[in-house]
């Protein structure tokens, strides 16, 4: 009996043995699967499911614009399509008005000097050498107002360019006669104060003290100095003049300076009292540029 109980156990023992060694096979084979497919899905799979999940935020954030946008009733209606019109159109007009205002303002400084012609009346100078003429007359007429008014200048006062037997080209002339323009403004403004009794001078500076390139594509600056003499109470109506002179004119420094000089008021007035006191005479520098626009 004890021996039968041994074979029994030994073949149990065998038997149990084979079962758990068969079941660590399976379990190895499941294991590397595992591991092949954990493997493949890193490799394969994963990368995909990031696109997945920014593709979903994206098209869920596009879903909650456009359900507001939904909910907006009046947002691409008939009222909304004519107020903008609308808008567009003033929009239009006032970029109209500001085209005709900068124009307007620019014309004086875009003119060129005018002949007469027979057949079409007055027509713009296209020949340089005449054009060169008509600069030699316009500046003699200008300095024989200077006489006429009893206004003093100082040698070399007034910068008008001289070109000899030499014919300038129109590149120089579009700048000369800019310049001249200005000169004539300044004169004419003197002459009509009848407060000026000097110009000292007039000189065109490279560059102005403070115009800003920013506004280049509106307008550039064209710089000078000024420096008169006129009586002290005339001050006030000179600088309003320059400012409401047909060219677009900005002030950037005054200075003014006493002089020994002084004028009695009888001499300029046709009544004769002479108890009112004599008026100083001020020298006056004004830095200043001419707006040029672009036209």
């Amino acid at each position: 009996m004890n021996v039968g109980k041994s074979i029994n156990f030994s073949a149990l023992k065998i038997r149990l043995k084979t079962i758990f060694t068969s079941l660590y096979g399976f379990w190895i084979y499941v294991i590397v699967v595992f591991l092949i497919l954990i493997i493949l899905f890193f490799i394969f799979v994963y990368p995909y499911s990031k696109v997945y999940v920014k593709a979903y935020k994206d098209s869920e954030d596009m879903a909650n614009v456009m359900e507001r946008y939904v909910y907006r009733k009046d947002l691409y209606n008939e009222k909304w399509t004519a107020s903008k019109k609308l808008e567009s159109e003033i929009y239009d007009k006032e970029i109209e008005k500001c085209r005709y205002f900068l124009n307007k303002k620019d014309s004086r400084m875009e003119a060129f000097f005018m002949i007469e012609e027979p057949e079409k009346g007055l027509v713009k100078i296209n020949d340089e050498a005449i054009w060169k003429n008509a600069y030699l007359r316009a500046v003699s007429a200008l300095l024989e107002k200077f006489k006429t008014a009893n206004i003093r200048l100082e040698q070399d006062a007034l910068p008008f360019d001289s070109w000899g037997a030499d014919i300038p080209t129109w590149e120089t002339i579009k700048t000369v006669q800019k310049k001249f323009w200005i000169i004539e403004s300044l004169a004419n403004i003197a002459i009509g104060n009848n407060g000026v009794t000097e110009i000292d001078k007039i000189v065109f500076r490279e560059s102005s003290n403070t115009y800003d390139p920013k506004f280049a594509e509106i307008y550039t600056a064209i710089p000078f100095n000024i420096k008169i003499k006129l009586q002290a109470d005339r001050i006030k109506s000179f600088l309003s003049k320059i400012l409401s002179s047909e060219i677009p004119y900005v002030i950037e420094n005054i200075s003014i300076l006493g002089t020994d000089k002084s004028i009695n008021p009888a001499e300029t007035t046709k009544e004769k009292d002479n108890t009112q006191l004599p008026i100083p005479i001020i020298s006056v520098t004004i830095d200043a540029y001419a707006m040029d626009y672009k036209t």
